[in-house]
């Protein structure tokens, strides 16, 4: 008996093209999945980051701004008495050279250059068309006086159990209900639990303070911050702040937030005969008739873009400071505002 064997060895032309069709079409569903997967993802992510960008500039601004002027125990009232003349080169200049008159806590820029401060911006690195604020309070930092001064020009000994690390050419802010000074340590040394800072004339105008000062006077550390938008090495805009009591340097000033694309203030002052702490009108710094000085709340608005780009089908038109805008990318982008109300300026 004869066995027929089967001539079928493979597939033929017409199933082998059938079958690389389901492939391609399998193929192609699961990279428009993956494709459609990722980019909800990076939506996702970038406006998760924009939206924790946004949280972060406006922390940083309000925490450091709400201290605008703080003086201790001494009130808004109080002019304070400055007695700064830096005469000698040092390593730490006294910030009356960068952030303008230290008896104004409260400095505006509207609309900065490239270039406006060049401990801030470098070169060029600041990003045009942007506001600046520059302003001054004193840092608590538990330096109370041990005694009453003896006279006005004695040497200032407070207990060395403090968090203030004062070093010579700091400038601190002497403080109490009453009065208070300005000055330069021009020495600072610790023996017996207590500390004692000079304030000679090598580094101030005097060395006479404003009173004799009691035990319940304070020692603060006297703070000079500026934000401001400036572009990092990448390229990429960021919320920076300098600190206007320390020289420039590769860690001075630092970045902030990353993302963050336009900064706009209005200032709010309180104009009222006798002021009630809330403000009459908000308009930009260098407005003409705006005291800064009656300054009580600041209104703050950033534009914070996403990292990545391409993230939209097109570019998408957003409005800030009062225009709208075309962009030429595809980012996202939000705006965040706040009004702060300035504690030390309120009744």
């Amino acid at each position: 008996m004869k066995h027929s064997k089967s001539q079928q060895t493979g597939f033929t032309l017409v199933e082998l093209m059938i079958a690389m069709l389901l492939g391609a079409f399998l193929i192609g569903g699961i990279l428009q999945i993956f494709i459609g997967s990722r980019q909800t993802y990076r939506m996702q992510e970038n406006l998760s980051r924009l939206q924790e960008n946004g949280r972060f500039v406006m922390d940083f601004i309000t925490r450091d701004n709400r201290m605008i002027g703080f003086q201790g125990c001494a009130s808004r009232s109080i002019v304070p008495n400055i007695i700064i003349a830096p005469k000698n080169p040092n390593p730490n200049p006294a910030p009356v050279t960068l952030a303008g008159s230290l008896s104004t806590p409260l400095i505006g820029t509207d609309n900065v250059t490239n270039h406006w401060n060049a401990s801030a911006c470098g070169t060029s690195a600041c990003v045009a068309g942007t506001d600046a604020i520059t302003y001054h309070f004193g840092g608590s930092c538990g330096g109370y006086l041990t005694g009453n001064l003896a006279t006005n020009n004695a040497n200032i000994q407070i207990n060395a159990a403090n968090s203030c690390n004062i070093k010579m050419y700091d400038v601190l802010m002497l403080s109490d209900c009453s009065a208070t000074d300005i000055f330069t340590a021009t020495s600072a040394s610790s023996a017996s639990g207590v500390q004692t800072i000079a304030h000679a004339d090598n580094q101030n105008n005097t060395v006479n303070l404003s009173k004799l000062y009691g035990s319940d006077a304070e020692v603060l550390v006297f703070r000079s911050y500026s934000f401001f938008i400036r572009n990092n090495a990448s390229g990429e805009p960021g919320l920076w702040r300098l600190d206007n009591s320390k020289p420039a340097s590769s860690a001075n000033p630092v970045e902030l937030v990353e993302g963050i694309e336009d900064m706009q203030i209005l200032y709010g002052a309180d104009t009222d005969a006798t002021p009630d702490g809330t403000a009459n009108y908000y308009v930009p710094a260098g407005t003409t008739g705006l005291d800064m000085n009656k300054v009580v709340s600041i209104r703050v608005s950033v534009l914070v873009r996403s990292m990545n780009n391409n993230l939209a089908a097109k570019p998408l038109i957003y409005t800030f400071n009062g225009a709208s805008v075309m962009p030429t990318d595809r980012r996202i982008r939000r705006v965040f505002t706040s009004t702060i109300a300035l504690r030390n300026r309120l009744p």
